[in-house]
């Protein structure tokens, strides 16, 4: 017992040790390799007349999608399964989606949309990677799903009214508590994944968004269930402008999006992932398996960071100029490797 004790106290002094020497410019929370240039200047003048025209019909699309959402959802109890006709207008609403998408300058590319059929046939839970707030619209597009999202979303203008008529599993933010039937999520998830009376489930089981070259830690709630899963990797072209979101200015980087002759999307939905026994006893085993075939099937490295990175460069206060290219923070903060302690806060 004392050599497990031992060698668990060393795993987590050699964890402790790489926060301290975290390097920034390697973080998958900060985005550096498409910077702000003069092509892009030039194309935010040859674009700009299109800028409120599109805005205006994407705003309007949301408008009448959360509106058809409102009504079907309306007077139903959003735990139970939706009657065909009421299902059938979030699936009608969901299209609009598709628009939103076209306003923002998306071109989408789709491949193994046959997939889709098999998973929804063994109930499979779809999930996917996460770099951006484009994800959940595309999501919505493509397979009207139910989702796994924090409780605050639900208030959201417009978005919040979509949300509610998609019937989400709440994760509790601040208190709050889950709204499926008071269960806690784990159990939430393996109900609603096994009753097929409900939507599919979809979930990014990295939890936050990265830059999307790399695969984050995966959470284990998408697996707790022992169900199928349907891979949905997504590529987005970051040639001219990466929409991830991460540290970044949230207005700045939507006003060039909003400027690219076109954005490209890559949708590849692999055959369903059905868990042997073992991964289904085991969801950190089936979680690992899983991430690492969304690893080798977009050829980028397996992070072991998450949420508790994000949060702690966010307390740092450490951002990224506004033309992309440098590294900005309070002083003492960076070394001169661009390298942080992560276990200091901002108040430190």
């Amino acid at each position: 017992m004392a050599h497990v004790t031992a060698a668990s106290d060393q795993k987590q002094d050699g964890a402790n040790d790489a926060w301290k020497k975290y390097d920034v410019r390697k973080s998958p929370f900060i985005e550096l390799q498409s910077p702000f240039t003069l092509r892009e200047a030039i194309k935010m003048v040859i674009l700009f007349p299109f800028f409120i025209p599109r805005t205006v019909i994407g705003i309007s699309a949301c408008i009448v999608l959360a509106s058809l959402s409102y009504i079907a959802a309306l007077g139903w109890p959003l735990e139970k399964p939706f009657p065909k006709w009421r299902r059938q207008l979030v699936v009608a609403a969901s299209k609009l989606a598709r628009l939103v998408l076209l306003m923002l300058g998306f071109n989408v590319r789709i491949h193994g949309w046959r997939n889709v059929a098999k998973g929804r046939q063994i109930g499979s839970l779809a999930i996917f990677n996460h770099s951006t707030w484009v994800d959940p619209i595309l999501m919505m597009w493509l397979f009207a799903p139910s989702g796994v999202s924090k409780a605050s979303n639900a208030d959201l203008p417009l978005f919040g009214t979509c949300i509610k008529a998609f019937q989400n599993i709440y994760v509790p933010r601040g208190g709050k508590k889950v709204t499926v039937s008071g269960k806690n999520i784990s159990q939430a998830i393996a109900d609603r994944a096994k009753d097929r009376r409900f939507p599919m489930l979809c979930m990014a089981p990295e939890g936050t968004c990265s830059h999307g070259r790399c695969i984050l830690q995966f959470y284990k709630g998408a697996f707790v269930p022992g169900v199928p899963v349907l891979p949905v990797l997504l590529t987005y072209d970051d040639s001219c402008h990466n929409p991830a979101w991460v540290i970044v200015n949230e207005g700045w980087s939507w006003v060039r999006m909003m400027h690219q002759f076109w954005n490209t999307v890559e949708v590849t939905i692999l055959p369903p992932y059905i868990p042997s026994e073992a991964e289904q006893q085991d969801a950190s085993l089936y979680a690992a398996n899983v991430r690492k075939l969304f690893a080798d099937k977009l050829q980028v490295p397996l992070v072991d960071q998450s949420i508790p990175e994000y949060i702690a460069l966010c307390d740092q206060g450490v951002r990224v100029s506004w033309d992309g290219r440098r590294l900005i923070a309070p002083p003492g903060v960076l070394d001169a490797d661009d390298c942080t302690d992560l276990t200091r806060t901002k108040q430190d």
